[in-house]
């Protein structure tokens, strides 16, 4: 894992391809590796609820985590703001947009996007595309280093994803 943290220190803007059976333990370790930072952790695939009980299971601080969640409020009632971080509905790509600007605006060390693979199934190709380049350009005007998660199922949407970042760590399955 040390030759991953190097190499997102050496990249600005990192694309981590994993098998979708390695998911949840590929977001353990990269919250591991990277909770001692100030992180900002924007969730397409997991609710923050999910996300802290995986996390607290695997004793990863979190307290250094911003979240921002758009999934939770898909399923309940939510304020927009809370101590947690930011709720926002799925597909609202705009006010995902604005969020995270406002977010990167506070010295944050690490951006993980969780996942394009899941952005993909709330809007179109070309929607989901704008909006990455313009989350890429929002991270290059900051000191941020990004992680974005993708699953290696979804190759067919993922390559034009590749021309946008610094770098595409692909993750292999580790056998069972």
């Amino acid at each position: 894992m040390m030759n991953v943290l190097n190499s997102i220190n050496d990249n600005q803007v990192n694309l981590v391809l994993m098998p979708g059976i390695e998911y949840n333990k590929t977001i353990v370790d990269f919250a591991r590796l990277l909770s001692p930072k100030k992180i900002c952790y924007v969730t397409f695939n997991k609710t923050v609820d999910s996300l802290k009980q995986l996390f607290a299971k695997n004793k990863i601080d979190i307290s250094n985590m911003i979240f921002i969640d758009s999934i939770t409020k898909s399923i309940r009632e939510m304020p927009s703001k809370t101590e947690l971080g930011y709720f926002i509905s799925p597909g609202a790509l705009t006010e995902v947009s604005l969020t995270i600007s406002l977010v990167l605006r506070n010295d944050i060390e690490y951006f993980i996007f969780d996942s394009l693979t899941n952005l993909f199934s709330y809007q179109g190709k070309e929607n989901v595309e704008k909006f990455i380049l313009t989350l890429i350009n929002q991270i290059r005007q900051t000191k941020t280093k990004a992680v974005l998660y993708a699953l290696d199922e979804q190759e067919a949407l993922i390559p034009r994803c590749c021309m946008f970042v610094d770098n595409t760590l692909v993750l292999k399955a580790h056998a069972q």
